[in-house]
């Protein structure tokens, strides 16, 4: 049999359908299309030419990956967010289209309010402040994560977008090494939120690939929400905004956190499918801690 583009995809099919993936027909189409550097336009007009033997073997490869639970994601080693694409693998947690809502509510805030400096905490890909830079040319960034592996690919991903000079990426748990005489006028993260105990429920691309102290919430879901809220006090300017990515469901008390701190002005915020997505708040302190 010759293996033609139209072999090969229905070979791939079949295999993901035949492990339970659930999307087979566009993860299959979706890795073919990456091997070949070609569109589906491509894939539909040309279904018979005949591809290399190297080219069938890496697609076979990447196919077996995927129908043992690999997210695709990682399988291609890009995802796109955002309008931006970013390289990711298994030392970060795949960027999800839900939380482009939460950088499109920061973006609405930092044009309105003229801000200039933004902290993140938890910065994985580094999706979101790269984002942020991306839309609002005149900020800087500072953002944290606890994984070395992870600052060095949201370094990467600056470097390829061009906006490496206004990021700075430190290596910290939280705000440890943060340095304290900075002040921020937005904060921002989406932290880690599952229940631990809902952790193995989680479907295997996410438990069995995804880094798991980016997934981990604590008991409740909700301890990095009620440190981050008390220790960027210490960092935060006299009026100073915060944004947050909420799990389902945890919305209202993520809301409850926020102003037990003094935080006002509160909002939930729904994402395109109607689920509460975004928290945020304002804190106002006094004008000693101004930037």
């Amino acid at each position: 049999m010759k293996k033609t583009i139209r072999y090969v995809l229905s070979e791939g099919i079949k295999t993901l359908q035949d492990n339970h993936i659930t999307h087979a027909k566009i993860d299959a189409t979706l890795l073919l299309e990456h091997l070949l550097d070609i569109d589906r336009v491509y894939v539909i007009i040309h279904d018979d030419e005949v591809i290399t033997e190297q080219a069938y073997k890496l697609y076979r490869h990447g196919i077996m990956l995927r129908a043992k639970g690999k997210p695709l994601q990682y399988i291609i080693g890009h995802v796109a967010f955002m309008g931006l694409n970013f390289t990711v693998n298994e030392h970060v947690l795949i960027p999800r289209q839900d939380t482009e809502i939460l950088v499109e509510e920061a973006i609405t805030c930092i044009q309105k309010n003229k801000v200039t400096h933004i902290l993140e905490i938890g910065t994985g890909s580094g999706c979101i402040p790269i984002s942020l830079c991306h839309a609002c040319p005149t900020i800087k960034v500072t953002t944290v994560d606890i994984s070395k592996e992870a600052i060095e690919v949201a370094k990467e991903n600056a470097r390829q977008h061009g906006v490496e000079d206004r990021i700075a990426f430190i290596h910290s748990d939280l705000l440890q090494q943060v340095d304290k005489t900075k002040r921020y006028e937005l904060i921002i993260s989406n932290p880690p939120y599952i229940k631990r105990e809902d952790i193995q429920g989680l479907m295997r691309e996410v438990k069995d690939h995804e880094p798991m102290r980016a997934l981990d919430g604590g008991m409740d879901g909700l301890d990095f929400y009620r440190r981050i809220s008390t220790d960027v006090m210490e960092v935060a300017s006299h009026r100073c905004y915060i944004f947050y990515e909420v799990g389902h469901n945890q919305s209202i008390e993520v809301k409850d956190i926020l102003e037990e701190r003094g935080y006002t002005h509160v909002k939930i915020i729904k994402d395109l499918a109607g689920i509460n997505r975004v928290v945020t708040g304002e804190k106002y302190q006094s004008k000693t801690n101004r930037i």
